[in-house]
């Protein structure tokens, strides 16, 4: 596993490809904020990276139901449709050859890696304290299967447009802290996993009139940062 500082890379400081919320970020910690769902049994705007500890603290327990793949990150909305990006015969010669087109922003997702609640049986708020415990890697692929060189460009075309630190591949930290005010009689549950940038588009021959023939449209993704998400 890369360590925190030989793995963070610094983030485009706007999208260039409107649609994903959660996408462009101030900080280049590879790490993100916590994050909290709509209906998440926590007082608002206790949620933090920097969790109290002691003995009023509800505990975590692992949960036990199935990692999800592609879990909603709160927030994040399909972009707008960015259309073809082909144009028509021209007189102007295109560079001819492989071409992928990005043809809408799909809303991120998480793939889970660890997974845990904190019940809180009392009258009143308690303190809870999550750590990461498990691991797991989240590689780049796609919703059909492609060739490494167009696996190759597919990243790259993320890089430049939509998530300067997209990568092949991404595996989580361990030890990550989140935490906060779970409410009376309710219990809070936490997810630690990567974030997938995802897109929608197709790829295909571009011809010397920069039309382009062999269209294949494809949903691809690439993990980019890691964090909690809070529900």
């Amino acid at each position: 596993m890369r360590s925190l500082t030989t793995r963070a890379i610094a983030v485009t400081t706007g999208l260039l490809i409107m649609g994903s919320s959660a996408t462009a970020f101030a900080s280049d910690s590879p790490v993100a904020p916590p994050m909290t769902a709509d209906g998440a049994a926590v007082e608002p705007g206790t949620v933090t990276d920097s969790p109290a500890s002691g003995a009023d603290v509800a505990t975590s327990t692992d949960a036990d139901a199935a990692l999800e793949e592609d879990q909603p990150i709160p927030g994040e909305t399909d972009g707008p449709d960015l259309g073809e990006g082909d144009k028509g015969p021209t007189s102007e010669d295109c560079p001819q050859g492989p071409f992928v087109h990005i043809t809408r922003n799909l809303k991120n997702t998480t793939s889970v890696k660890y997974s845990t609640f904190a019940k809180n049986n009392k009258g009143y708020s308690l303190d809870f304290k999550f750590t990461s415990k498990r691991s797991g890697t989240t590689t780049y692929g796609a919703s059909l299967t492609l060739s490494s060189e167009f696996k190759i460009r597919w990243l790259g075309k993320i890089q430049a447009e939509v998530q300067g630190s997209a990568e092949k591949s991404w595996t989580s930290e361990l030890g990550v802290e989140t935490g906060g005010k779970v409410k009376a009689h309710s219990t809070v549950y936490g997810d630690y996993g990567i974030r997938k940038e995802k897109v929608y588009g197709y790829y295909g021959t571009r011809y010397r009139n920069c039309s382009v023939g062999h269209k294949q449209y494809v949903t691809f993704w690439a993990p980019y940062r890691e964090g909690w998400t809070i529900r």
